[in-house]
């Protein structure tokens, strides 16, 4: 090994540690002229890359390091995750059967791959990458939170709890693991954390970790009817996360307003030879779409693939934007760009692996309702599933939830006022896409469905062109992975009970809409 590359790079990852991009990212170019050979280097720019968001980047550097070191194990694991990421499931698949052929395994690598096989949607084999990565590295809180979420995705709760009071264990201040161990339930008067999140917040300061705590400590509260505290404590938490942004529902709207008006003629040419078998679940989150993937995929001819960003990401790709956010008024105005059937294609061989022996499979991103005249136009015997719900419930539901933080695309959450504006721009926009593309676009309404089942599903199976088959209606009996807010609820039977439930919060949402009007 050059030492005086070797020198340079140890220059440059303590520059990286310290947040010196600038000067790594000129450390390592030296490094590389030093010894074009030396692959740490390319490994480190992909750690610089992945920090900025750069997963093409991330990839070409990491492509680099692999071909100079085939065998490091954590190279081909990062290439793994970050072609999830892309959307390149083909690439992302071998490169994880190349990593795992590996003797040489580390805890990082196995994380990674766990990591990997989660944007895959493949849970139980992440979940066996973690059980293998804690045998390595059993003080790391990280990888119990990784296996703990995993497990829940698997219906397997109370292993989850287990790992995620053990990653609270080896780190009480490991927030996100307060937030998600909260989120398995079980919560009651004589069984609860209150006192312990209590306790955590005053000396919190980072805002995302302050809205990790605060949002379990709310949902405790209302858990055991202290309905005002809950929703007192969750605001004050919203409120510095949103001063911490830049975010205004104008820019949402705008993005409403320039899908209607630029799909109201309808004059795309749709691509013509993909075969039936996608059916998209789309809606506001927390509307219900997990409850109908359920009933759907319980049907003995359909797959499920759970919270898919292929169509989003390879849309992106084909039009040759990095864009963070799910969806823009840019990206909106270049689509009359997209060549629709190398969309619906791409989307297709992205998503092939998820069928199995099954002809149809369930693509379940709520907010894929913004590509719904894209996909119609890619997919045209596709269906596209959309769920309508209360919007009051809707409302608060999506302001009581803790969603990623990542981008702007769910900033409307972070107040009641602007999760009411988000819906009742969402309401006019399923109208349009049902007029727009009645043969492909279908709403069920939440609360029908609830209150009967049976009735409400056989309309869906028939529009999706499937036999009824009256089993499908007992979800709690479904045994696929479930990644969404609703893991728990939905390994249950199917309940109206969260109808009417924002009438808990009357006077703040009396509030909320005073403030609309």
């Amino acid at each position: 090994m050059n030492q005086s590359a070797d020198g340079l790079y140890r220059a440059a990852k303590a520059a990286v540690l310290d947040k010196s991009y600038e000067f790594a990212y000129n450390q390592l170019l030296a490094a590389l002229r030093v010894d074009p050979q030396f692959h740490p280097a390319y490994f480190l720019l992909s750690r610089i890359a992945y920090d900025f968001q750069n997963v093409d980047k991330e990839i070409e550097t990491l492509q680099k390091a692999v071909q100079l070191a085939p065998d490091n194990v954590d190279y081909l694991a990062h290439l793994a995750r970050a072609y999830s990421v892309k959307g390149n499931v083909e690439k992302a698949l071998e490169t994880i059967e190349n990593a795992q052929s590996l003797a040489d395994q580390t805890a990082l690598s196995l994380d990674t791959l766990g990591s990997a096989c989660n944007r895959l949607s493949l849970y139980q084999r992440a979940a066996g990458f973690f059980e293998r990565a804690i045998e390595l590295e059993q003080h790391n809180p990280a990888i119990y939170f990784n296996l703990a979420s995993t497990l829940k995705f698997c219906g397997r709760f109370e292993e989850s709890r287990g790992a995620y009071e053990r990653a609270i264990a080896i780190n009480p201040h490991y927030y996100k693991a307060h937030a998600a161990l909260t989120s398995l339930g079980g919560i009651s008067e004589s069984n609860n954390h209150i006192e312990r999140l209590r306790n955590l917040l005053p000396g919190i300061r980072n805002p995302d970790e302050k809205l990790h705590i605060a949002h379990a400590l709310s949902k405790e509260l209302e858990a055991v009817g202290q309905y005002d505290q809950s929703f007192d404590f969750l605001a004050a938490a919203k409120k510095e996360k949103l001063n911490q942004w830049n975010y205004s529902i104008d820019d949402d709207l705008a993005v409403f307003e320039a899908l209607q008006q630029q799909f109201s003629n309808h004059n795309f040419t749709q691509a013509e030879n993909n075969p039936a078998g996608p059916i998209f679940v789309v809606g506001m989150p927390r509307s219900g779409t997990t409850l109908v993937e359920r009933v759907l995929s319980n049907h003995s001819q359909v797959a499920t693939a759970g919270e898919l960003p292929n169509f989003a990401l390879i849309a992106n790709s084909l039009l040759g934007k990095k864009s963070t956010r799910l969806m823009d008024v840019d990206t909106v105005s270049q689509s009359a760009k997209l060549d629709f059937e190398k969309l619906g294609k791409n989307y297709l061989a992205s998503t092939r692996h998820h069928y199995g022996s099954k002809k149809y499979l369930v693509d379940k991103l709520p907010l894929n309702v913004l590509y719904a005249g894209h996909i119609a136009c890619a997919l045209p015997h596709a269906k596209i599933i959309c769920l309508d719900r209360d919007f009051r419930d809707t409302a608060m539901s999506n302001f009581r939830q803790l969603f990623s933080f990542q981008d702007y695309t769910y900033g409307y959450s972070l107040t009641l006022e602007t999760c009411l504006g988000y819906t009742r721009a969402f309401q006019s926009l399923k109208d349009f896409w049902r007029d727009t593309f009645p043969e492909q676009f279908y709403l069920v309404n939440y609360e029908a469905l609830v209150s009967n089942p049976a009735e409400e599903a056989r309309k869906l199976f028939d529009f999706c062109g499937l036999q009824f088959e009256p089993n499908a209606l007992h979800i709690e009996d479904n045994k696929n992975p479930v990644a969404t807010a609703s893991s728990v609820q939905v390994r249950k039977p199917i309940s109206d009970k969260s109808i009417g439930q924002w009438k808990n919060y009357q006077t703040q949402m009396d509030d909320a809409l005073q403030n609309q009007a």
